[in-house]
């Protein structure tokens, strides 16, 4: 019985992972289509052939020093549970960043909660209540610097004003739902769910929630808690800085709102469905974005696709590097992406 349980859960997660592919590929096809539509090839090649090799340095050092901060903010993080070596952090998200940008429908999350419980002495349902409050800081971040974009930029289109509606309104949802999980949820899973479960699960699944909830343990501590948003806000900020490098390097004549503006835009493609690396949605927001400013769609084309190339390879290189310091192997990742997949104890977790 156990084990038709479990062929089954595999067979679904494979037909949803391969919708989800489908999906993906038709988005980032559609996307490409519009990005490269009425581009002359000789003229975009002209427009790449622009670019100035010291200013690019500088954007690849930035998209570089990225991984740093997320190494550094992690860390911070997890003071309250214990405290981990940096360059461990950095191998880690490293690698993990690297299965992100690899693995489709971003399979490669699971990598940085699995490698840190084998590495450290916080279990896996801890890192994981840790990262779930990430994710939650990160949204409040993201829409800050949209409402810092909507309030100074005056030529937005109407769709964005409307559109940023919905990631603000995401965002308040995820806080109050992550502060009354941790405030009540295992109180609540005591009086409403339980009683629905076998008698064989309820105590794994009690061991599991307290874990997430100790995860969150920094939420009580004001202190660092400011001290992780403000390393955040930095964090979020170097992705705009190189986005306005890359205008430098094009010799683009537009203020830094305009790199504002294109993280906007970027930020809205990563709510579609996308292929590793965001291709197609990425070149095509570079573009509607810097049109904005007087950009046409050519230079644009090839900012995106420069950009996009800078913050994927960089990613790509530093967890290649990273792979062999961790002492995991391609391999591995995938093992542990389909023992969660289908529901199975991780090991060593």
């Amino acid at each position: 019985m156990a084990d038709a349980r479990a062929a089954a859960a595999s067979h679904d997660t494979g037909a949803r992972r391969w919708r989800s592919l489908i999906l993906s590929l038709l988005v980032s096809g559609v996307f490409l289509y519009l990005a490269f539509r009425n581009i002359q090839l000789d003229e975009l090649a002209a427009a790449l052939g622009r670019v100035d090799s010291g200013w690019l340095l500088v954007a690849i050092g930035v998209s570089i020093l990225i991984m740093v901060f997320r190494a550094w903010r992690w860390q911070l993080e997890l003071l309250p549970l214990a405290h981990v070596p940096l360059g461990r952090l950095w191998v880690i998200t490293a690698v993990a960043y690297m299965a992100i940008n690899l693995l489709p429908v971003r399979l490669g999350e699971i990598v940085r909660p699995w490698l840190l419980s084998r590495r450290s002495t916080i279990s896996f349902s801890n890192v994981v209540g840790n990262l779930v409050l990430e994710k939650t800081l990160d949204s409040v971040i993201i829409v800050f610097y949209i409402l810092v974009g909507l309030l100074t930029i005056d030529n937005l289109p109407l769709w964005v004003r409307r559109g940023a509606i919905f990631p603000a309104g995401a965002a308040i949802l995820l806080v109050s739902v992550v502060l009354l999980f941790w405030w009540r949820g295992e109180a609540f899973v005591d009086r409403w769910v339980l009683h629905l479960l076998p008698q064989r699960m309820r105590g794994g699944l009690k061991r599991i929630l307290a874990a997430v909830v100790d995860g969150m343990r920094i939420i009580p501590n004001p202190g660092l808690l400011l001290v992780v948003f403000l390393v955040s806000l930095v964090l979020w900020f170097l992705p705009i800085l190189s986005s306005y490098i890359m205008t430098l390097a094009f010799d683009l004549k537009v203020p830094f709102s305009a790199a504002l503006v294109v993280f906007i835009f970027v930020g809205f493609g990563t709510a579609l469905p996308n292929l590793p690396g965001m291709v197609g949605p990425y070149q095509y927001a570079c573009i509607l974005a810097l049109e904005l400013f007087g950009v046409n769609r050519v230079d644009g084309l090839a900012y995106g696709l420069v950009l996009n190339a800078v913050q994927f390879f960089t990613i790509i290189a530093q967890g290649l590097f990273a792979l062999p310091i961790a002492g995991v192997s391609f391999a591995d990742i995938r093992q542990a992406r389909e023992q969660v997949a289908t529901h199975e104890p991780l090991a060593n977790a």
